[in-house]
């Protein structure tokens, strides 16, 4: 672990967003890593399941930057990028690692970790607490799922215990936020760009009310992402999920 950051390791807990979370209105400072063997109530974005097989990696950082809520626009796309970087240090090809829109992180074109942050303000409006949840697929994956998933030994054939997969995790999130200039998220915005999955081309975009088509052209100034409709106008998302469009039978 980096200096400075602590890590707790259970064999089985719930959710390590919400032990991390009772450890933050607990007083505990941080930044603190969780880490679960296994996850009886593994969550994701809209409260989806996620799958939490032993051998995977199921962490989250407890941690309080001096920030706004809105200051926090750039870190769901650092997050994917610190993934990333593990990834690649695991042995995941560079080329085949990409960040998908809005919290996912690919390999092979399949889904191999997703991201969950979490906040609490002060009645100051400054942020109390920050939790970034991130699971990765080392030897599990879901059959079932949405999008097509996979894992690190399923596309590399290198198996990588718990414990080397949360060292360089926490070693890629700690020089990244490190890294991060608040005020600035051009850069951010350019590597994440540079390292996604969909963009430039035409995909399926389901939001909580709809599903349409529109090519995905890259990451507003506020993090949004645009989408181009068909009828030429411009549409900015916040939520929602994408899927490579359906080919026609």
């Amino acid at each position: 672990m980096p200096d400075g950051v602590g890590a707790l390791f259970f064999e089985r807990c719930d959710s390590t967003n919400e032990m991390a979370t009772a450890f933050a209105r607990d007083g505990v400072q941080g930044p603190l890593w969780v880490v679960a063997g296994e996850q009886g109530q593994g969550r994701g974005r809209r409260g989806r399941q996620w799958t939490s097989k032993p051998g995977n990696l199921y962490a989250s950082l407890l941690f309080r930057p001096s920030l706004k809520p809105q200051d926090l626009v750039a870190l769901p796309y650092i997050s994917a990028l610190a993934v990333r970087d593990t990834f690649i240090g695991l042995g995941a090809p560079d080329a085949d690692v990409r960040c998908k829109w809005p919290n996912d992180v690919l390999i092979g074109g399949r889904k191999a970790s997703g991201i969950l942050i979490e906040s609490s303000a002060t009645h100051g409006g400054l942020l109390d607490y920050v939790i970034i949840g991130i699971g990765m697929n080392l030897i599990h994956f879901p059959e079932d799922a949405a999008f097509d998933a996979t894992s690190l030994l399923a596309e590399t054939g290198r198996e990588v215990s718990v414990r080397d997969a949360v060292t360089g995790l926490a070693s890629a999130i700690y020089a990244r936020i490190n890294a991060w200039n608040v005020a600035d998220f051009d850069p951010v915005a350019a590597e994440w760009t540079n390292h996604s999955w969909g963009l430039g081309e035409a995909r399926e975009i389901r939001t909580h009310d709809q599903t349409f088509h529109a090519v995905l052209e890259g990451l507003a100034s506020d993090g949004g992402l645009i989408a181009r409709l068909d009828d030429g106008s411009e549409k900015r998302l916040y939520a929602g999920d994408i899927f490579p469009v359906a080919r026609a039978e």
